[in-house]
This record gives structure tokens, sequence and C-alpha cells, in this order.
């Protein structure tokens, strides 16, 4: 069991506070003698649930099932069977939903048995929170170019009092060097988390291990690192998604650049030309204006070509006799 570096100093505190609330509620039970334990019990946080353990110190006793029992030290209560905890053949029990509050002392009895013959009965107290260690979350990562993706898979629900006040930390390791990262998720541990792990060097190797830290300093359990090399070309899903987003943008304004062009030519309002006449290349080099031309011998060109009655596009008809046209601006 990991304890905080100050739970050898607070026991004898603990024990004396466990004596005199026992004269002052007259709990029934006796103290547990911790001199002849016969088990050895752990408390942790798994994935935001509170399971309790145990081991038998003597190797030779095979129990064949387990029940437990507890009660609140501060209440004048009989001992109280588990109930997904009678007749177990596991060595461990969740008490989630039985041990609500990290300020009570536990009273708890571990009876184990051989068919209908009690094997051993073992008692011990628990204080949860000196008593509980903090297992490290599921997580996993993903490599890109120059970041990775570290995503913590939390319970889809978590109670706020199961969160212990807890701080999750990510921790980088490359070349040695060994970088924290504290996410400020504090007090919302639920459903998946990803955090990013940005200006990495591509071309590296790195390391991340995930792990919670508590405010009285117990001791971190740590996560097994998972490594991996950061490669050339391995685009994260954003970053590739905004690449066929851009191509998709452009082809699409490039259609519709095309369908307007198309369109007004069906229309009639503009009309596509290999090159202007030799006439207007000549006039528009001297600085006229062309649609002046075209207005001013609009009306005297209509009887010899038909078709301008018909023409509204801003071009000039190869039928048109610019012979006849003035070239002097002043006409």
């Amino acid at each position: 069991m990991l304890l905080s570096q100050n739970a050898f100093i607070v026991r004898p505190l603990n024990l004396f506070l466990m004596v005199c609330i026992s004269l002052v509620f007259g709990i029934s039970h006796d103290l547990p003698d911790y001199t002849s334990e016969s088990c050895t019990f752990k408390i942790s946080l798994r994935n935001f649930r509170s399971i309790l353990s145990w081991e038998l110190k003597n190797h030779s006793i095979v129990a064949t099932h387990y029940t437990l029992l507890y009660t609140i030290m501060s209440k004048p209560e009989d001992l109280k069977m588990v109930k997904n905890c009678a007749n177990t053949t596991r060595s461990f029990c969740d008490l989630t939903d039985e041990w609500r509050s990290t300020h009570e002392a536990y009273v708890t009895v571990l009876n184990g048995f051989s068919g209908n013959t009690t094997l051993f009965s073992c008692s011990h107290n628990f204080w949860l929170d000196i008593d509980m260690s903090f297992e490290p979350p599921e997580f996993e990562i993903v490599g890109f170019t120059n970041h990775i993706n570290v995503i913590v898979k939390f319970p889809s629900i978590v109670e706020e009092e199961s969160q212990f006040d807890l701080s999750l930390v990510i921790e980088e390791q490359s070349e040695g060097i060994v970088k924290k990262h504290k996410p400020a998720i504090k007090g919302n541990m639920s459903g998946n988390f990803t955090y990013i792990i940005d200006k990495l060097i591509p071309n590296t190797n790195y390391c991340v291990s995930v792990y919670f830290e508590h405010n009285d300093e117990q001791a971190v359990i740590k996560s097994p690192l998972k490594c991996t090399l950061l490669q050339p070309g391995q685009e994260s899903e954003s970053a590739e998604s905004a690449k066929v987003g851009g191509i998709i943008t452009v082809f699409l304004m490039a259609l519709v650049l095309t369908s307007t062009i198309v369109t007004l030519k069906w229309i009639g309002y503009i009309c596509l030309r290999n090159s202007l006449p030799k006439v207007l290349r000549q006039g528009l080099a001297k600085g006229w204006s062309a649609v002046a031309i075209h207005r001013r011998d609009h009306n005297a060109l209509q009887s010899e070509t038909p078709e301008l009655k018909q023409s509204f596009c801003l071009s000039f008809p190869s039928s048109w006799n610019y012979k006849r046209a003035s070239l002097s601006p002043s006409d």
C-alpha cells in the first residue's frame, strides 16, 4: 500500500482518534490488532472506482471464497455485509457505492472460507485520504510529424467525490529531457480527453507517461511508457482534412466561374473572340475607346450588319465595315 510521506506520523494520531470515537459512540467491535494481521490490504482508485484488494500472508492457506463486512467508525452501527462481495471467489471488492466519504474511517473485516469452514478473519481500518493509492488512467498516443496526440480514457460518468481533488499529469520524455504537462481539467474527468503535445522535433523518438497527482503529495503511480518516432509525412487528420477541403474549395470555385462564363455567353451577354480586328487594335493602341466607337457607329451600321440588332455582347462582330468608321476621336 502506498502511503504519503506523513502517513507514519499520522497513524498514531489516527489510532488515538479511533479509540476516542469508539469510547464516545460505544462501538461494540474491537480495534484490530495490527501485529497479528494475517492479510495484506490495499485500497486503490482504479479507473475512478474504489477497489479494495487483499492477499494472505500465509500462502499455505487457500480459501475457496470470501465475505467482506464493514462499518463506519463514527457511527454506532454493527458490521454490514457488502452485497457484491459476499461469498466471492475474487480477491478484491468494488466499494465505490459503499465508501462515499473521503473523511470517514472505515472498519473492515474479511472472512475467508473453505466450504463451510472459516479459515481466517482479518480486519483493518481505512482512511481514504491517507490510504488511497491512485492508479494511472488508460491512454493511447498517436504520433505525427511535429506533435503527439495523447488520448486519456476516462469513464463516461465520474462523480465529483470520486475524483479526490486529483490533477492529471502527462509526462513527455525525449533524449533524457523530461517535461510535465498539466491539463486544466481538474474536477471534470469524464469521457475521453485529448491533449496535444506540440512543437516537437521530427525524426525524434518521444515517450509519454500518464499519472495522477494528489494535493497530499502521496507517492504517484506512473503508467508504463508509450513511445513513438515522429516521422515526416505523418499528418494529423485535421491537417489532411484541411488539405482536402482546400482542394474541394478551389475545384468548386473553378466550376462556378466556368458555369458563369458559359451561361453569360449562352444568353448573349458576352461573346468570346480569338482577337480584335486589326483596325480596333490600332485604335486602342492610340488610346481610343472601343465602346465609344461601338456606340457612335452602331446606328450607322445597323443596315449593313443586321446581327447587331440582336447582339448586346461586349465584342465587335467580324461583319463590321470598319473603313466607314471614323478613326478621329473628335468626330
